[in-house]
């Protein structure tokens, strides 16, 4: 997941420059620290740019749910709210924060969806999803 959402990034920026700008700006100064499964990682943003690096303790956020979730939001079978209010997407941090994280992720899927590249982002997440489903025998 992390490789996924680096790649997003750099696709957003160099698809629709002018969305990811928008995207960053109420993430400006925030990091998030992300569980997915069982990846742990922090997106930290700048007014510039968005970057992954390792969980410090240092987040304003922090975001737990698993890749099958996200798809479940993707594909319109659960509303991101549903998934909030039956714990399938756990977060903590202050209103104030979450407000402007949730204003960035609106952000992020509005430039995402304007970007051709994407597709294939979302084809990947849905292998390694089928892949997680039914792993390789020994």
């Amino acid at each position: 997941m992390q490789a996924l959402l680096a790649r997003s990034f750099a696709l957003l920026a160099r698809e629709q420059p002018q969305a990811h700008g928008r995207f960053l700006m109420p993430l400006a100064g925030l990091a998030v620290a992300l569980k997915i499964d069982a990846e742990h990682f922090t997106a930290a943003f700048t007014s510039t740019q968005a970057h992954l690096r390792a969980v410090d303790g240092q987040e304003s956020i922090t975001v737990g749910t698993s890749r099958r979730t996200i798809l479940e939001v993707l594909d319109d079978r659960r509303t991101l709210t549903e998934a909030v209010l039956s714990n399938a997407v756990e977060v903590v941090g202050s209103l104030e924060v979450l407000l402007r994280a949730h204003e960035g992720l609106i952000r992020y899927v509005h430039g995402a969806v304007r970007c051709a590249g994407f597709a294939s982002l979302l084809h990947q997440l849905r292998l390694t999803c089928a892949d997680a489903a039914h792993p390789a025998l020994p």
